[in-house]
């Protein structure tokens, strides 16, 4: 068996695959059964909509912000929006010893729902802050 298998549950075929995977698989090997994570297509669609963002406001509370710093500011926001994963405010101190880093939840990692979820926040705060996407579809 290779390291890792990855089945899709999508229809009968890879639930039997799946079980037959189990069945077979050599002691000690885990299993991991999770929703899947966030398509291709919520991805290009979360970043068209960040890079609006860093065009329509290069500037926040006097900061000059790039694309990854609205997609860090809008992950974190949505996060203590609707208290999710990584919501509140985590800081630690950075390993320097010089100051703190803020920790947030990963966007690769989200679930689809999660996703979305994120999508629908970004679109819903840029409406209100004037910001022109150029598809929100």
């Amino acid at each position: 068996m290779s390291e890792t298998q990855t089945y899709r549950l999508v229809h009968d075929t890879a639930r039997q695959r799946a079980c037959e995977a189990i069945r077979t698989a050599e002691q000690g090997m885990v299993v991991v059964i999770r929703k899947p994570n966030r398509s291709l297509d919520q991805n290009a669609k979360f970043h068209a909509l960040v890079a609006d963002i860093a065009k329509a406001k290069p500037v926040w509370n006097g900061l000059n912000m790039d694309d990854e710093d609205w997609k860090a500011l809008l992950i974190m926001s949505h996060g203590i929006a609707t208290k999710g994963e990584g919501s509140g405010i985590r800081m630690v101190p950075d390993l320097e010893n010089s100051g703190f880093v803020q920790l947030r939840e990963s966007s690769a990692r989200m679930s689809k729902e999660r996703s979305s979820s994120l999508i629908e926040y970004v679109i819903a705060w840029g409406v209100s802050h004037g910001v022109t996407f150029k598809e929100t579809a």
